[in-house]
């Protein structure tokens, strides 16, 4: 049983929606985040990013406080209007082909604490602690952890009707997202989906690990408990089929002292290696690895009879079997040879790395499945960095999350 509740929003005006959203400001370059808080005086990246970079002198604490005074500043201006009952927020995006959709709404962090949240990611606790003081001090939350439903949910089916009416927001971002969302404040619907999550046996975290763990660590350090706010986390719930789940590929900007033809000698004696098409998907089991001299399929080790969920990851065997013995590459979160490309870059941005002489070879990767993250996360593994890159990457700012009051 899983436990959701609606909550009274804070969202942009209709007139600002599609200028208010933002990704997250660590997906930004430095020069692209200056460009967008120069050229947009109503993204959400003012709130968020209030001293321009211009806070190193400042204490946490400060940082945050400017945070939140932003925030109630912008709220004054009547950027934000705030939702007068509870609502669910049906939500959807789409781009080139792709749609998602789903639910926005609070999760308990007592069912994450309990394991009815799963995880496939180890977490930093500084970065815990750092995203609950931010939490505490600005006292929103604008920023949806993505969860999965597995198959079988019946969701999408249940609030069918409502993906008809016309949408409270409907606009495109410049990244050519088309965005829709839909306020469902009608007490037999919400009644109606929450019964319904009360028969999921467990969501899975696609994306927010850290996010998800720190508003747990928020609810426990101020002791929240039942309908409080603080122990409740924003939360992106979509069901398994509207979860898009692309590769992340490799790079390496060396060999380890060694030259191609004798890279290409090492991989043969890991196992069989053919030249291949680029375009081509891997099977389970190989990759595709890119050199100047061309694309190859190597067949990776099989993994032991009984290695777990993690370890039998195409990702975890190219480690084992490649990056470590043959070029050096014992950590990937450290290593600084090691470059993560996401596969929705396509092969054609490795050959260009290649090529360029920006790296000594890359590796592509067959994406992971939804059973294998399911699998690592029922038996409490751990996927290797940059597994997964996950789709839809949600917008800061569209519903935020009033930590501090219903």
């Amino acid at each position: 049983m899983v436990r959701i509740r609606p909550f009274r929003a804070w969202r942009p005006t209709v007139d600002k929606a599609h200028l208010v959203g933002s990704r997250s400001y660590v997906s930004y370059t430095d020069e692209q985040l200056h460009e967008k808080l120069i050229g947009n005086p109503y993204s959400f990246l003012h709130v968020i990013h209030p001293d321009h970079g211009n806070n190193a002198h400042l204490s946490r604490d400060e940082r945050f406080g400017n945070v939140r005074r932003k925030w109630n500043e912008v709220v004054g201006e009547g950027w934000f209007e705030r939702d007068e009952r509870p609502c669910i927020y049906l939500y959807e995006q789409s781009r080139k082909g792709l749609l998602s959709r789903g639910i926005i709404a609070a999760v308990s962090v007592g069912d994450y604490r309990s394991g009815k949240v799963k995880v496939h990611e180890h977490t930093l606790q500084a970065r815990e602690e750092l995203f609950k003081d931010y939490l505490n001090v600005t006292g929103i939350n604008a920023e949806p952890v993505l969860l999965a439903a597995p198959e079988g949910n019946g969701l999408e089916a249940l609030v069918g009707a409502a993906w008809n009416a016309r949408p409270d927001y409907d606009f495109s971002t410049t990244d050519r997202v088309r965005h829709r969302l839909w306020a469902v404040c009608d007490p037999a619907v919400i009644e109606a989906v929450s019964e319904r999550f009360q028969g999921i046996d467990a969501l899975y975290i696609a994306d927010g690990h850290h996010r998800m763990a720190s508003s747990a660590r928020l609810a426990e350090s101020t002791g929240a408990t039942g309908d409080a706010p603080k122990g409740w986390c924003l939360a992106f719930v979509v069901p398994q089929e509207h979860l898009h789940i692309h590769n992340f590929d490799r790079a390496v900007t060396n060999l380890s002292g060694m030259d191609t033809e004798r890279f290409i000698h090492a991989l043969r004696e890991v196992g069989p290696l053919k030249a291949t098409d680029a375009n081509t998907i891997p099977e389970h089991g190989t990759v595709h690895v890119c050199t100047p001299k061309g694309w190859f399929n190597l067949t990776l080790p099989a993994p032991a009879p009984d290695a777990d969920a993690a370890a039998r990851l195409d990702a975890s065997v190219l480690s084992d079997a490649v990056l470590a013995p043959v070029l050096g590459i014992h950590d990937l979160r450290t290593d600084p040879q090691v470059k993560f490309i996401p596969g929705t870059a396509g092969v054609a941005e490795l050959e260009r790395m290649v090529k360029s002489g920006e790296a000594a070879a890359a590796f592509h990767l067959r994406p992971v499945s939804f059973a294998e993250l399911k699998a690592v996360a029922d038996t409490g593994g751990c996927m290797p960095p940059k597994s997964t890159y996950i789709e839809p990457k949600l917008r800061s700012g569209v519903t935020v999350y009033s930590l501090e009051d219903h």
